[in-house]
């Protein structure tokens, strides 16, 4: 089983080896590296030395795009919408909201050029981290409950080719079929571009089995050629509270059988954020990892490194219990 953990915040490749060697001596053979829009702007140069750094010590090597143009994980800022509000996407009350549209064209020509430097910079897989239509729990402001998106001018071009009509206002079962394939869509095309640059991917869904969050329907995903890994993040404190092994346990039968019929690798997120600093809660992480350890799925990650204790907003109230959790349940061989 590969393990590993993501790694972010540290962009001095002597720091990074450090790291790395401390991880190796803990056993994970697997890294993740975000590549956020600012690294992209600034620091390409030195990811592709993170990167080599990571390769001379074994380590499978992930790439991701951290919250780019925000709509996928992570705790990143947003150039692009801020310099492409006609590429945002438009709720259907008519507000623009700061969140990049996967229909736009300019939104497209990003992410190319994204998945061409990732590739680029050494990256072994690239992970399409959670990606999804605006959540109005995610963010700050306040959004009417049937608040949907996305009606901007070039969803609802695309809904009328697709289907002949006009876009409805209201988020009709023919809207959510139409923002599923707008999201497979998205990452079809992206994925072949991956594979034609050397790149291998990973596509984390949110474990959720409904289109709100992603997609209700995985078979379409795994049974996609360009999909190298089926993922998932069953955080259970965030999602389940006190059913760590039932929820953790539940989503990873999903993606290791979906996997399997179609011949692709499985691969599970386990929480290292957010998490209060209780017994209890250090006896979830050892549930959840151990539930993962003893399943058939090929690789396990934590998210992140040291259980986030650098990102004060989410850091785990005791990460180093956390993170010993995590490392002590995961397989010797």
């Amino acid at each position: 089983m590969e393990t590993g953990t993501s790694y972010f915040g540290v962009r001095d490749v002597d720091h990074v080896k450090s790291d790395l060697d401390r991880f190796a001596d803990e056993g994970l053979d697997a890294i993740l590296h975000t590549f956020s829009e600012r690294d992209r702007e600034y620091y390409t140069g030195t990811m592709g030395g993170i990167i080599e750094a990571s390769h001379d010590r074994g380590f499978e090597t992930y790439v991701n795009p951290w919250s780019v143009g925000r709509v996928f994980g992570g705790e990143a800022l947003s150039e692009f919408i801020g310099k492409h509000p006609e590429a945002c996407q438009i709720l259907s009350t008519g507000e623009r909201i700061p969140a990049a549209c996967f229909n736009a064209p300019a939104f497209r020509e990003y992410m190319r050029g994204w998945t061409r430097d990732a590739a680029g910079i050494g990256a072994d897989v690239l992970f399409w981290d959670e990606p999804h239509w605006f959540i109005a729990s995610w963010h700050e402001a306040e959004y009417p409950e049937d608040a949907w998106a996305c009606r901007c001018e070039h969803c609802q071009a695309a809904y009328e080719e697709a289907y002949g009509e006009s876009m409805p206002d209201e988020q009709t079962d023919q809207v959510t079929a139409f923002r599923e394939d707008a999201l497979l869509d998205f990452l079809d095309e992206m994925m072949t571009l991956a594979h034609e640059e050397g790149a291998e991917n990973a596509v984390c869904l949110l474990p959720s089995e409904d289109a709100d969050h992603g997609l209700s329907d995985w078979e379409r995903l795994a049974a996609n050629d360009a999909l190298d890994v089926l993922a998932t993040d069953p955080y259970w404190a965030i999602h389940a509270p006190d059913e760590a092994a039932e929820f953790v346990g539940y989503f990873t039968d999903l993606v290791e059988s979906l996997a399997a019929e179609y011949d692709k690798r499985s691969q599970i997120w386990i929480q290292g954020f957010r998490l209060d600093g209780s017994d209890a809660t250090i006896e979830d992480v050892h549930t959840a990892t151990r539930t993962v350890a003893d399943s058939d799925v090929d690789s396990v990650f934590m998210w992140g490194y040291d259980a986030c204790r650098i990102i004060s907003d989410i850091a785990c109230e005791n990460p180093e219990a956390v993170w010993n959790a995590y490392i002590e349940e995961l397989p010797t061989e």
